[in-house]
């Protein structure tokens, strides 16, 4: 290689790297500025064909026929989030309200006996450390203790903090709505208007992408339908076998957690095993915990290949884009990646772009 190819490859080299840090920084932090508007457009753009019928079987103004499905949608939406959030919030405050008093009075008891069967162990080999034994013990109980009292503190700390940000939460919902109806109003003027900005190639583009996307998010829909009626009957079938009560209905509820990033499985099945072992019950703790493993593996290994041969993906290009999403964009990346994805491929293999050959 020449000095001067060395010089244009180091100067393409830095060019394409500032161009992608310009890139993830202007998704992951112009996606928090532009996140109302974004969610207002993909809402009227959804919510097209039924304005549409709305207003040729009602025989009423577009405009109306938008405003009425429009706040009908948020109506639904709004009185769902609300009603779980609400309970979900309510829970939580009253669990980790009762977590102190829940382990002095149950679990205590239960830690108290394991120290003491292991003291008895220890000054069985060793009687002269019978004392550093015992005072380990109390410590530890009062440290597990302080522990749990204090993360039942910060627990409600936080959710007194999140009720503080609901005034915030509510003004960008109500942007996102106002926007909603605003776009779904002028629809065709709005997309008319960008429409005239482009050229036919660029018209065209926009119009097969559009049809890529719905089908790539109803393909992704059935994809997280399958994987999420298998983590139900894997833990289902584990929970009955382990004789727990109801165990279908439960698998039911951890199943939806399965699909939250953040959360998974484990939010659930790690602390249930790690309870059942202090309190005694050790082959329904070590279950659990098998469960988890057994359920996490089957997950990693399923979900890209489902979710890659329903959309046309390869399993490692699925993996990568579901990855990158989850760490730049939270849930929304997690589905928001592969989707955009598929209709790159989609456009480059009939030819409308060229990204790679």
């Amino acid at each position: 290689m020449t000095y001067e190819q060395k010089k244009q490859f180091l100067v393409n080299f830095g060019y394409y790297s500032v161009l992608l840090v310009l890139a993830v920084l202007a998704v992951k932090y112009g996606w928090q500025l532009l996140t109302p508007f974004v969610i207002a457009f993909l809402v009227a753009f959804f919510l097209k064909p039924i304005v549409n019928r709305v207003n040729v079987y009602l025989k009423i103004r577009r405009s109306i026929a938008a405003i009425l499905c429009v706040l009908g949608f948020y109506a639904v939406i709004v009185a769902a989030v609300s009603f779980a959030s609400i309970q979900a919030a309510i829970g939580i405050r009253n669990l980790f309200w009762a977590l102190p008093d829940f382990y002095y009075g149950e679990l205590a008891p239960y830690v108290e006996k394991m120290f003491t069967r292991f003291q008895t162990i220890v000054i069985n080999i060793d009687p002269t450390v019978k004392q550093l034994v015992e005072e380990y013990s109390v410590t530890a109980i009062e440290k597990i203790g302080g522990a749990i009292t204090s993360l039942s503190a910060s627990a409600l700390a936080s959710i007194s903090s999140f009720a503080a940000r609901i005034p915030s939460l509510f003004i960008q919902t109500l942007i996102t709505i106002i926007a909603s109806v605003f776009i779904s109003v002028d629809y065709y003027q709005i997309t008319y208007f960008i429409a005239r900005q482009l050229n036919i190639r660029q018209i065209t583009i926009l119009y097969e992408a559009e049809i890529y996307a719905k089908t790539a998010i109803i393909k992704y829909l059935k994809s997280y339908s399958l994987i999420l009626f298998i983590t139900f009957v894997e833990i289902g079938a584990g929970l009955w076998l382990m004789k727990v009560r109801w165990p279908f209905v439960i698998s039911r509820i951890i199943a939806v957690f399965d699909i939250l990033p953040m959360v998974g499985t484990g939010g659930i099945i790690i602390p249930w095993g790690v309870i059942a072992i202090v309190m005694g019950d050790l082959p329904l703790g070590l279950g659990m915990f098998a469960l988890y493993l057994f359920v996490t593996v089957v997950r990693n290994t399923i979900e890209p290949k489902i979710i890659g041969q329903q959309v046309g993906l390869h399993p490692v290009a699925t993996l990568v884009s579901m990855f990158l999403g989850t760490k730049l964009l939270g849930i929304v990346g997690l589905f928001g990646f592969p989707i955009t994805l598929v209709i790159l491929k989609q456009l480059n293999d009939t030819g409308k772009i060229k990204l790679y050959k």
